[in-house]
């Protein structure tokens, strides 16, 4: 399952990673997922949630805290930071939330993505 958010106000870049998590959390917990694993580009924000990293500003401290309280909701979670750029799907949704970004509208923009096989080139010449 793939989701793309698109926030109503501007946040910071950690603050957006946890949203993003939080939301994904969310998520799992209503379809009842029993195992779960996250992949997560933010060092920051996966360091944290994984007990490495202090949390110094307070706004970020609360996003932690809710993080922590979703997570005891699913048995089994996993956390494994992975760069941004082997997490190409993960930035593809995000790029597209942030270009389709509308903030006066609260309903959900309906995106169905297909995958096409193409034409064989020997094809081609005959249409």
């Amino acid at each position: 399952m793939r989701f793309s958010f698109s926030l109503t106000e501007p946040q910071t870049n950690n603050e957006a990673e946890y949203e993003a998590l939080i939301a994904g959390l969310e998520i799992a917990i209503d379809v009842r997922i029993r195992n779960l694993q996250i992949f997560g580009d933010p060092q920051l924000v996966v360091n944290q949630v994984l007990g490495v990293y202090k949390i110094t500003k307070f706004e970020l401290a609360c996003y932690h805290r809710r993080v922590l309280e979703l997570m005891k909701q699913i048995p089994v979670v996993k956390l494994t930071q992975v760069p941004q750029c082997q997490n190409a799907k993960a930035d593809s949704l995000a790029k597209l939330a942030k270009e389709m970004t509308n903030i006066n509208d609260e309903w959900p923009i309906i995106i169905m993505v297909h995958n096409r096989r193409i034409l064989e080139p020997a094809l081609l010449q005959f249409l």
